[in-house]
């Protein structure tokens, strides 16, 4: 259901139904922006993000997000796709994170599987124990 928010740019009140929270206004102009972003790249082939911010006088930031969304995609000089690293922003040629933010993240899954499995082990050795005090109960 359509509820009425603020845009998260210019502040104007807006009816919001999905999507970005941004105003109609503000949607057709970061349109027309990528679509400036887009046309240069496509006249530009091998250019790099800064010297399409430089240019074009974008924020780096909204190149960024752009890729991040993946409307805007870019070659490396060996001809594969590059994206960012959703946790540090490095460059990198394929998944969702690069090496480095990959093997933390790994390591803090296994020390929390680890910390939940001894929980799980502690909390079914006091139901054993339970059971057997309780059925002990009955006997006497």
């Amino acid at each position: 259901m359509p509820d009425l928010r603020n845009c998260r740019r210019c502040h104007r009140v807006f009816t919001y139904v999905a999507g970005l929270p941004i105003c109609p206004a503000c949607a057709m102009e970061d349109e027309k922006v990528f679509e400036k972003v887009s046309m240069y790249i496509r006249d530009n082939p091998g250019v790099h993000l800064h010297e399409v911010a430089d240019e074009l006088d974008i924020p780096y930031d909204t190149l960024l997000k752009y890729v991040k969304e993946g409307r805007l995609q870019i070659r490396s000089r060996e001809g594969g796709f590059v994206s960012f690293c959703e946790k540090c922003g490095a460059m990198i040629t394929k998944g969702r994170f690069c090496q480095s933010c990959e093997n933390h993240i790994s390591n803090v899954l296994d020390t929390s599987q680890r910390s939940l499995e001894g929980k799980v082990k502690e909390i079914e050795e006091k139901q054993s124990l339970y059971r057997y005090r309780a059925s002990d109960a009955k006997k006497k």
